[in-house]
Parts: structure tokens; sequence; C-alpha cells
């Protein structure tokens, strides 16, 4: 039974009905909307078709849309412009143009400047009434459209753009699961897009940034969850510093009981080839190792030619990783949280679940809030999640180890649990005559009050 969630991006090779069917049948447990591509309408109808299929297979899929953030490029060049090493340029002006020019009011003497993925590099040498001059360290080709990065420099633009308030928007009214935000460099941009989508979709801070890892603890703190995105990141910071920082966020979030994604070129080779590389499924074990709630498929499922061989060999190579003979790592709950009863609670689930063999730990949450802390101890027994809001049920699809469903709210206590039992017995996980750890808060319809721990036979 996979443990780790997979997250498959939705694009031209996976958006039909059969296709999105088939990935869940591989084990998709969320759908990634790269809002970068397509419009608003475009966004509105694929949420609608994903969930209808989620619906015909009986799947609670999340769902969760990705900003596009304030990526600063290269703008329109009247042809290929050749940078060669110690000539000097301007940035900016009657010079290489920008798409958000307001970016260079950030830049001081002696930043870095990179173009076309860290290819090319310039060092800013000064300032002019026009624009920023610069140096060229690295030289090469450089053409419309490609990206520039400012590795150290926190740029004077909000992480959250116009179109990325239609997003949020879109992600409101709907009752999106998940938005992920692209380019924060401060907590405050994940308080204000907090506040934009109101108390529905959970707001997970992408980690892209140097920015953003500098501050990265803050971040954790006001966010929902996180997603280390280690494209533009390999970009921002030195590509050999990522595998720390992977660690770090994976660790952070851990701890305070949030959901972490792992992403980017997980399985690249599968836009082409329908088998991962040895190196690939090292990749995601390592992720699986490191406490990754989830682990995403980028272009392997939007453009790539294999979209369901890919879920199928991430499941996979998740299942193979999870065996137990390497224990994955568990930094520990926040200072904030220990002490807390729900979390007293939740740990001494997973240690009673272990010392009496329990096939299973069964939570009923109104928030999952519950669930979310029983899975920060990374327990050996499958987590049965059960809640009377449908949204919860789709939210705790990228948990780790946490299967969920959907019951009535009740009041009585006996009722609660029978009705717990019933759900873990029809979802497979548990039979008849098993012992299983059972915990909840009491009332039933009071967020937030683990307080409650049984150990109950099925």
């Amino acid at each position: 039974m996979k443990r780790t969630k997979v997250v498959a991006t939705l694009g031209p090779s996976s958006q039909s009905e059969e296709i999105l069917a088939a990935m869940i049948h591989a084990g998709l447990d969320v759908v990634r909307i790269n809002t970068s591509y397509g419009t608003a309408h475009d966004h509105a109808a694929w949420i609608e078709r994903v969930r209808a299929v989620a619906k015909h297979e009986g799947k609670a899929l999340g769902i969760l849309l990705d900003t596009r953030g304030p990526k600063v490029r290269v703008g329109p060049l009247p042809q290929a412009l050749a940078l060669q090493p110690h000539a000097e340029v301007l940035l900016g002006g009657h010079g290489i143009p920008l798409t958000q020019p307001e970016v260079l009011e950030g830049l001081r003497p002696g930043d870095r400047v990179l173009l076309a993925d860290g290819t090319l590099e310039l060092t800013v040498i000064g300032r002019e009434s026009s624009g920023v001059r610069a140096r060229v360290v690295r030289g090469g080709t450089l053409v419309s459209g490609k990206g520039v990065n400012f590795p150290g420099t926190v740029v004077p633009i909000s992480a959250i753009i116009e179109e990325d308030r239609v997003t949020l928007q879109l992600a409101r009214d709907l009752e999106v699961e998940f938005v992920a935000l692209s380019f924060v460099q401060r907590p405050e941009e994940v308080a204000e897009a907090k506040e934009l989508v109101g108390s529905g979709p959970a707001v997970l801070a992408k980690v892209e940034l140097a920015a953003a890892v500098e501050r990265m603890k803050d971040l954790v703190a006001v966010a929902d969850g996180a997603m280390v995105a280690r494209g533009d990141l390999g970009v921002e910071i030195d590509p050999f510093q990522v595998p720390l920082v992977q660690k770090r966020l994976v660790d952070q979030c851990n701890a305070h009981a949030k959901p972490v994604i792992v992403a980017t070129q997980m399985l690249k080779s599968m836009v082409d080839w329908p088998t991962p590389t040895r190196a690939e499924v090292a990749d995601v074990a390592a992720a699986v190792w490191d406490g990754a709630d989830a682990v995403m498929l980028s272009e392997e499922t939007a453009v790539g030619k294999h979209p369901v061989e890919a879920v199928q060999a991430m499941a996979q190579a998740a299942c193979a990783a999870e065996t137990g003979e390497f224990p994955i790592r568990l930094p520990g709950l926040a200072p904030e949280l220990v002490g807390e009863v729900p979390a007293a609670m939740a740990k001494a689930a997973v240690d009673i679940a272990r010392q009496v063999r329990a096939q299973a730990i069964v939570c009923a949450t109104v928030s999952g809030w519950t669930a979310r802390l029983v899975a920060s101890f990374r327990p050996c027994v499958p987590i049965v999640a059960v809640t009377p809001h449908a949204h919860v049920v789709r939210k705790l699809a990228l948990v780790w180890g946490v299967t969920a469903s959907e019951i009535p709210r009740v009041e009585d206590s006996e009722a609660l649990v029978e009705g717990a039992l019933r759900a873990a017995r029809e979802l497979g996980v548990v039979g008849s005559g098993q012992r299983v750890v059972f915990t909840a808060g009491l009332p039933f319809c009071t967020p937030g009050t683990t307080n409650l721990v049984r150990v109950v036979e099925t």
C-alpha cells in the first residue's frame, strides 16, 4: 500500500478522460494545473473534468493550482545576441529588455544576474539612468524569452502578479484543495495569498529562489505546506546545495505537520522513454527516505509520451522505498507543538499501535489536523482518516500515509467509533477481528481537540 503521494501535472498528454482515469489507477493522488499555460476559462474546464473523472473512478483526488508568479524573462530582441566574456552590456533601457524591468531597481554593484537557466552569467558594475550596466562573466548566445534569475537578491516585486489574483479567486470560487505560490520571497506574500483564497484552499510556498531559502523557516511557519521546486532553485543557488535544501525543507514541514512536495525532473527521461533510469528511481527513493509527503511529475505527464507509465513508475519507486528496511527521517515536532495535547495524543497513538501490533490507526478528524499529526510520526501501519467534510478528504490526498473517507457527522462517541471502523473496513485497510488504534477529538464537531486514544477490535 503506497504511503508517499504522487502529484502529476496536467497537460496535452494527460488531459483526456481516458488518460486521467488510467493515471488514477496507476497511483495518482493529486493533479497539478500549471496556470502559466491556458486561461482562467481553461483552468476551470480542466478542474471540472478532473473532478468528473475522479468521481467516476471513486477516487478523492486533490487539485493543486500552481501560480505563474513573477518569472522574469528576456524581452523581444531583434536577433540573437552574442555575449562575449568581459564585455559590458546594458540591462533595460536601450539594452537587453526585460519583461519586468522594475526588478532592476533592487540590483547593486556586485550582484549576479543569470540568463537562460544559468548558462550565461553577468555581474552588475553600476547603474545608469536607463538601466543597469553589467559585465559578462560567462558568455554565449542570448535569445528572446529566456529566463532571468537574480541569485541572492531580493527583488522589489510581489510574488502575486495580476494573473495570479485571478487564479487565487478561481481557487476560492471552485473550492480547489491547494494553491502553490511561485517565486515567493517573503512570508508576507504567503499571508496575502491566504487572505485572498479564504479558508478553503491550502497555500503551499514554493521554495525556488535564494531569498526563499534564506527565509525558509518563516515561510513554513506561515504557509499550509511547501514544495521544493528544484529547477529554478538549482539556478538560483549552487546546484550541489539543492539536496541539502531539500532535506531542510522536508524537515521543517515534517516538524510542523505540514505536507511537503519534492518536485522537478524526478523521472525526466520518461518524457521520451517508457521506463525510468536507475538514478531517477534512486532520486524518488531519496525523497521518500527524506520524509517527503509527495513526489511530483511535471513535464513527464504534461507533455511526455508516457504519462500513465510515469505515474506507475513513480508509485512503484515509492513503494519499493517504503519497505521499512531503511527508516524515514524523523526530525521531531517543532518546539511550539511539543507538549500540546493533540500532538501528544498523536504520538501516543503511533507508539501504542507499534506496541500492540495494530493493523491500522484510525483518526476521526474535522479539519485534517489529527491525521496530519499522526502522519508526521511516519507510523509503520496505515492511517485511515474519517471526516464529515468532502474537501478535507481531498486535502488529505497530499498527506503521507493517509487514506481518507467521508462519514456523517455524529455526536455519540460509540457511534463515531463504529462509523470510523466501518469506513476502514470498506476501504479494505482492516478486516474483521483485527486490532486498531482509534484517535479523535471529542466533541467531534470541534476542530483541533484531539483528546482520545483507544484500542479497539474490528
